[in-house]
């Protein structure tokens, strides 16, 4: 019997012993094991929620909350999330007590960008930033209410920098605006808004422009309405659709010869040979539609009686100023409408590129390898740049616009040794400078441009050679804090 007991016994023993060591480290009630399940429920439950700037470490049950927040009632939202990430909780349930805030505020955006489209249909899509989740909530509401029984599409995200002012009032007046269109889109940019849309009715046009033209500062409008179009192309899903009438089939051919031979992709031909012929409107479109088969998204229209050419949309900034430049000359009878927004183009060379660790390193190195890649082209002895120069000025602009926006840059200009020396630095600085006028016409503030020629001072190949000589000629940039 005194073998069995002492058997027992260390049985026991072995058992108390395991116990408590699974009671402290391995029982989801211990401290070790809850305070890691809360934070990874509540780190969870932060990312379902869409409150991605925000992080949750545990001591114990109180929840320490951080990250750049992008707006108070962002925290407050957060904080309750992470409250309730493991349900009701309290000491005798094992979830979250506290929630303490370490959240800081999130960097301004600029340019602080919400936009507003209504389709044919009656569809209303929210795309961009917005001050709060109130404030979301409050246009989601309002769209609501003008959409009936379609869809509200949502993609706005919370966001500082909203201008001073009231954006929120703003915003809903614009949705009203948009509301009594047929189809239409609205962008808002800092204190900038912007309307352009199409209403059959000449006198919902009228009061609509008039709404918009007429808002009180800080925000000033810009409405472009017109009726229906008698012809078009439009900017689709991987196509170019041409549609409406035209005079004969000889216009129908040569639009969808033009069409094809500036749009890689598919060119859709709705067009009807209907109507009476309008004299000249063919010299428009044979300027217009190279350019427009360029944008991203648009419509270039045609309407004769009332706006003549119109062109809205989206496309690079040489892509818009080519195309301002052609219709300056085109003598037409038809007024022409530009009603466009200029758009960055996507950089390969600088995707990999982190902005944030170092800026002035960062956007040295992007300017750096975009100007190893791309060239800025002149024409033979003079400061005039060539159009074959576009792709290298739409990468520039897209670099300019990473780059921090305490940075100033130097636009340097560079020759081969050929010729005479005081001449190669007087062609070099109005190449430089041709550039930095470039950048400032298509929205670069200036006072953030400096130039200098250098002439055949800063040579990178020996000038014995042609091909040395040609990588010698270039445009250069060399980037600074604003205090140097």
């Amino acid at each position: 019997m005194r073998l069995l007991d002492y058997l027992i016994g260390c049985l026991a023993l072995i058992g108390l012993i395991f116990t408590g060591w699974w009671a402290v480290y391995q029982s989801a009630s211990t401290p070790v094991n809850l305070q890691a399940r809360l934070e990874t429920n509540a780190n969870a439950a932060l990312s379902e929620a869409g409150f991605g700037w925000a992080r949750v470490r545990m001591h114990g049950q109180r929840a320490e909350l951080s990250g750049k927040a992008p707006s108070a009632d962002a925290v407050q939202a957060a904080a309750e999330t992470v409250l309730t990430s493991s349900g009701p909780g309290g000491l005798l349930m094992g979830g979250v007590t506290l929630v303490e805030s370490g959240v800081g505020t999130a960097p301004p955006v600029s340019p602080y960008a919400w936009r507003a489209i209504k389709t044919p249909e009656g569809q209303f899509v929210l795309v961009g930033h917005v001050p709060s989740r109130t404030i979301r909530a409050g246009l989601l509401e309002t769209a609501g209410r003008h959409a009936g029984d379609q869809p509200i599409e949502d993609r706005m995200t919370v966001a500082n920098g909203a201008p001073a002012g009231n954006w929120q009032g703003m915003a809903r007046l614009v949705l009203d605006s948009l509301s009594e269109l047929d189809s239409g889109e609205a962008r808002l940019t800092d204190t900038s808004v912007r309307l352009r849309g199409i209403s059959m009715d000449s006198a919902t046009r009228a009061k609509v422009s008039a709404d918009i033209a007429n808002i009180t500062a800080p925000f000033r409008g810009e409405p472009f309405l017109r009726g229906p179009s008698l012809w078009s192309a439009t900017h689709g899903a991987g196509e170019l659709i041409l549609s409406g009438k035209v005079a004969s089939e000889a216009e129908r051919a040569e639009i969808l010869a033009i069409a094809r031979q500036y749009y890689a992709q598919t060119v859709r031909d709705e067009m009807q040979v209907a109507g009476s012929a309008h004299p000249g409107w063919i010299d428009g479109v044979r300027v217009g539609l190279p350019h427009f088969a360029n944008f991203r998204s648009g419509e270039m229209a045609f309407e004769p009686e009332e706006t003549g050419f119109s062109f809205e949309g989206e496309a690079s900034g040489s892509t818009l100023a080519y195309l301002q430049q052609d219709l300056a000359k085109l003598n037409s009878p038809y007024p022409v409408t530009v009603f466009t927004d200029t758009v960055q183009v996507d950089v390969a060379e600088i995707r990999e590129i982190d902005f944030e660790a170092d800026p002035a390193g960062a956007c040295q190195a992007a300017f750096d390898r975009v100007m190893e890649t791309s060239k800025v082209y002149f024409e033979t002895g003079s400061a005039t740049i060539t159009r074959e120069s576009g792709q290298t000025l739409d990468k520039l602009m897209a670099v300019s616009a990473r780059c921090a926006p305490g940075l100033v840059f130097e636009v340097g200009g560079h020759t081969d040794a050929s010729g005479d020396r005081a001449t190669n630095l007087a062609l070099s600085e109005a190449r430089a400078l041709a550039v930095r006028d470039y950048m400032a016409s298509a929205g670069f503030p200036p006072s953030r441009l400096t130039v200098i020629g250098y002439g055949p001072d800063e040579a990178v190949q020996s000038n014995d050679t042609e091909e040395g000589r040609a990588k010698n000629r270039r445009i250069g940039f060399k980037v600074r804090e604003r205090s140097e």
